[in-house]
């Protein structure tokens, strides 16, 4: 059977491997969760069964492109409005390679101050070479 090129099974598969990471890291269960809000709903990658902790994960290795920054300021948004909302005390973006991690981290940038001032860490998760390789092949396949 033929994977098609914008397949994201890896990526998921990876996600969910980061949240196993950080929960063990964190010493803490977490569980996907689609947490209702007001008149709206959020789906998060990593919640605690009593929602102090929320996690979102984020699998892609190297440098980041296109709209992907983009992604990563939507989730940091989400973490810190859902978090405010559900009273969380530990708000978490883990990923996957550590070059995520640095451009979240960059001096100077709004997003790094913002996510800084929302309580926000940034963790980089240990997923394995394999799974590492298993994100670097698809990110490969994806490319067009």
């Amino acid at each position: 059977m033929t994977v098609h090129a914008s397949d994201s099974s890896e990526q998921r598969t990876a996600e969910r491997a980061i949240i196993a990471a950080v929960a063990e890291q964190l010493n803490v269960t977490l569980a996907p969760a689609r947490i209702a809000i007001d008149d709206a709903h959020v789906e998060i990658d990593g919640a605690s069964p009593d929602r102090t902790v929320l996690v979102e994960a984020y699998a892609r290795v190297g440098a980041l492109k296109g709209a992907q920054p983009r992604k990563l300021a939507t989730d940091a948004f989400k973490l810190a409005w859902a978090g405010q909302k559900v009273g969380a005390v530990r708000l978490v973006i883990a990923v996957a390679d550590e070059a995520a991690a640095q451009y979240l981290r960059r001096p100077g940038a709004w997003l790094t101050a913002a996510i800084r001032d929302a309580g926000i860490e940034v963790l980089v998760a240990d997923i394995g070479d394999s799974l590492r390789e298993s994100i670097i092949a698809a990110q490969a396949r994806q490319y067009r």
